[in-house]
């Protein structure tokens, strides 16, 4: 990889994806990810690599549970560390055992440094904040999924769907594509304007917030680390959007720059702000224009690239 800088640098990859019967079925706990995490520290045991890097905080964790229990002291970085619901009782308990040997995190916000850093015992100094970085995602179809103009919200992670059905109620006018996961959506009354998509496809989500005249992200409160994959993937189609007013993802949302905040909990405030944005779509050109920008200068694959060099060659060796 000589983006990185190094061209005699050799990559070994361990996934998730089920290879055997069981790991197609059994998802928590996630045996198949319980298995490669296994599969790399063996691996590491056995030809003893410069450095183990991980991809999501359960992979981290399992990864350094069974570093520590086979005696592997191969460097961690702890990469794409995030937690949608912050672990309890002995979850918690026997992460922060686990996060002792890691030697670096690598966090989407300042929030969550300091977060990660109080709830683990992790000094501040082995956290560092990068934003997250993505191609301009793909689409499928290429044509749009559903015909004229509306506009769309995303994603299941620490999502408020309560309060924008309530914002929608108020909006007969203005139809809106959803797509959520079951548990999103249970027990919630759905205006007649609201059309819900239940897992579908990261290709065919896309293809929704692509076509949307601009996305909303409703989060389940004001400090919430959740949305940065959704909101940077917005960008990244020149999307505008309507976010919660969260220190979560204050790294990437200049309000009335690249999108327009909105207080928790305020279905009033929320439909005012959806009824408002859907009457300009100047604004919403404006919006969505900066918000490009925004991402080709902080969260393209050649940032992430740029992070990822920074990871390799400030971990000691």
């Amino acid at each position: 990889m000589p983006e990185l800088g190094e061209t005699q640098i050799e990559w070994y990859f361990f996934d998730d994806r089920p290879v055997i019967l069981p790991e197609k079925y059994i998802v928590r706990p996630y045996v198949a990810m319980i298995r490669a995490s296994l599969q790399a520290v063996l691996f590491a045991k056995k030809k003893k690599p410069d450095l183990l890097i991980t991809h999501d905080s359960r992979v981290a964790f399992w990864c350094a549970f069974f570093a520590k229990k086979l005696g592997v002291r191969t460097k961690h970085i702890a990469y794409s560390f995030n937690f949608a619901v912050m672990p309890q009782g002995m979850k918690r308990r026997l992460m922060t055992e686990a996060f002792k040997q890691t030697e670096k995190f690598f966090v989407f916000s300042q929030l969550e440094k300091s977060l990660y850093s109080n709830y683990f015992g992790i000094s501040a100094e082995r956290i560092e904040v990068v934003r997250w970085c993505m191609s301009v995602p793909e689409i499928e179809p290429t044509t749009p999924m559903i015909s004229g103009d509306y506009v769309c919200a995303i994603g299941g992670n620490a999502r408020d769907y309560q309060t924008l059905m309530a914002a929608m109620e108020k909006l007969p006018d203005i139809p809106i594509a959803i797509v959520v996961r079951p548990e999103n959506i249970k027990g919630l009354i759905i205006p007649p304007n609201v059309k819900v998509y239940v897992n579908l496809p990261q290709s065919q989500a896309m293809n929704i917030l692509k076509y949307s005249r601009f996305m909303v992200l409703p989060l389940i409160g004001s400090e919430i680390p959740c949305g940065h994959v959704t909101l940077v993937a917005a960008m990244r189609f020149s999307k505008a959007f309507i976010i919660t007013n969260s220190s979560g993802i204050a790294d990437y949302v200049l309000d009335n720059y690249n999108a327009i905040t909105c207080e928790a909990f305020a279905p009033d405030a929320l439909a005012d702000a959806i009824r408002d944005l859907w009457n300009n779509p100047d604004r919403c050109r404006e919006l969505g224009e900066n918000g490009r920008q925004f991402a080709e200068k902080y969260c393209s694959e050649e940032s992430g690239v740029r992070y990822l060099r920074q990871a390799l060659w400030s971990t000691p060796s």
